[in-house]
């Protein structure tokens, strides 16, 4: 079906996706650099009504020789995909209980606002994080000199630190964006904190505090509290 041919099915309400060829949904995607608004319009709602169907067709859109047509292409791509991560990040939390597994509801979050970003390579540094850490002493000989390692890694390597001057700013609830500019807010520094403890092993637990967040880790014979916000510092229960 030519392209004209397509505009007219879509305005008049009597396209049939599914009778819609190859060829046909490339000339769809391609409409989407028509000048005519109302045209346009009906395109991008077709698409964005196809929903995941349409991602390949949008994808080859991104290849288009038309600059419009790559530019629409990648906005309803990333619309879609925003889309498909908000379905996926309710379904995790609506399947609720204390054994979900957070670090991995963390990076569903992150994809509800960033769909294309690389999950991997952000586990990989937190993965990094950790091997520096093994690298200098053993976590199951002593709790406290591993505790002191990560700070020396994530504080005095990385330079992690509490962005005191945006507290709020939005950028810190995501976890790719705390790691890529190693700020943030007191919760998501003592995930990053967190993550890098589990990965050796370490029993560290977040605790909620009247205006702030921290960490603890118990055993038997001591109490640790970590203030990942300021630096890693360790505080006493009479501290907190």
């Amino acid at each position: 079906m030519p392209p004209d041919q397509v505009m007219k099915a879509l305005l008049a309400n009597t396209l049939e996706l599914a009778s819609l060829s190859e060829k046909d949904k490339g000339a769809l995607v391609r409409l989407l650099s028509d000048p005519d608004p109302e045209v346009f319009q009906a395109i991008r709602q077709t698409l964005v009504n196809c929903g995941i169907e349409a991602r390949p067709w949008l994808k080859a859109g991104l290849n288009s020789g038309d600059r419009l047509v790559r530019k629409h292409s990648w906005e309803l791509l990333t619309q879609l995909e925003r889309c498909v991560a908000d379905r996926e990040f309710v379904a995790f939390c609506n399947r609720g209980g204390e054994q979900l597994n957070l670090e991995k509801g963390l990076w569903l979050l992150v994809r509800t606002a960033f769909p294309g970003f690389d999950q991997g390579a952000y586990q990989a540094q937190l993965d990094g994080y950790a091997e520096q850490v093994r690298e200098v002493c053993d976590p199951t000989q002593s709790k406290p000199a591993a505790l002191m390692a990560i700070n020396r890694v994530l504080y005095r390597k990385e330079r992690f630190r509490g962005d005191k001057a945006s507290y709020y700013d939005p950028q810190s609830s995501y976890l790719n964006r705390v790691i890529d500019r190693r700020l943030g807010n007191p919760i998501s520094l003592c995930l990053v904190y967190l993550f890098v403890a589990r990965r050796l092993g370490l029993p560290v637990t977040g605790v909620g505090m009247p205006g702030h967040f921290i960490l603890r880790l118990q055993s038997p014979a001591f109490t640790i509290y970590i203030d990942a916000f300021n630096g890693g510092n360790f505080l006493t229960h009479s501290d907190c």
